[in-house]
């Protein structure tokens, strides 16, 4: 890890941020997502109730992603996220955040350019980014409905060429390890882990986080001191 030591030679160009654990910070809103994601599983799968329950607790334990269980269910994925986007009440579970609207606005007038990268889809992404109110300020937002999951590098790739920038050039802020920052670091990109009460006592080897921060609203404060001041 990086955090005490800053370097003024890199200049960043672009960000790309996870969305659930990452952003979308509403204790709220987990607290009730199991219920509204099975109960919708329940309803859009043919296979029996204490099956996919089956199914789900062996996902979370091995990490594979709830869309993959989806996907695996033969369930078309970004159907399965606009149906839940409809479901839950969206608004009510998540609150407008004007310290996190600050941030990025701040952030893009230091002329970097972000996007979101999430595993979710479209239908329900839309939904969480408007809530918070900042789904106007991202250049790009990339979901499960255009590209493949992480970890693969496809989504990584994807959003980096809509982007326009380079690996090298771009920061990939997430609260998983396995699932988000190993990736990201095999492909060149810095990294900056949110610590996140979802994925506690679940990661591990941190080796390959630079920057570690309590909340994503710290980083425009960070940024300024990679590019600006070297600190020992």
């Amino acid at each position: 890890m990086n955090n005490d030591v800053f370097s003024s030679t890199m200049t960043y160009r672009g960000i790309i941020y996870d969305l659930d654990g990452t952003l979308n910070l509403s204790n709220y809103y987990y607290s009730v997502y199991e219920k509204y994601f099975l109960s919708l599983l329940f309803d859009l799968s043919d296979q029996s109730p204490e099956h996919i329950e089956e199914l789900f607790k062996t996902t979370l334990i091995k990490k594979h992603g709830l869309t993959a269980l989806v996907q695996s269910l033969g369930i078309d994925s970004a159907f399965f996220y606009t149906k839940l986007g409809c479901v839950m009440p969206i608004s009510t579970l998540i609150p407008r955040d004007e310290r996190l609207i600050r941030t990025i606005e701040k952030i893009n007038n230091m002329n970097i350019v972000q996007s979101v990268c999430s595993n979710t889809g479209y239908g329900l992404t839309s939904k969480i980014l408007d809530s918070i109110g900042i789904k106007r300020l991202f250049r790009v937002i990339v979901s499960s409905d255009e590209t493949g999951l992480k970890p693969s590098p496809d989504p990584y790739i994807y959003t980096l060429n809509k982007l326009k920038v380079n690996a090298v050039n771009c920061i990939y802020v997430g609260d998983r390890i396995k699932m988000e920052i190993n990736t990201a670091k095999i492909l060149g990109m810095t990294t900056i882990f949110v610590k996140s009460y979802l994925m506690e006592g679940k990661n591990i080897n941190y080796s390959n986080v630079d920057y570690i921060v309590d909340k994503p609203y710290e980083i425009p404060d960070l940024l300024a001191k990679i590019n600006g001041e070297i600190y020992v």
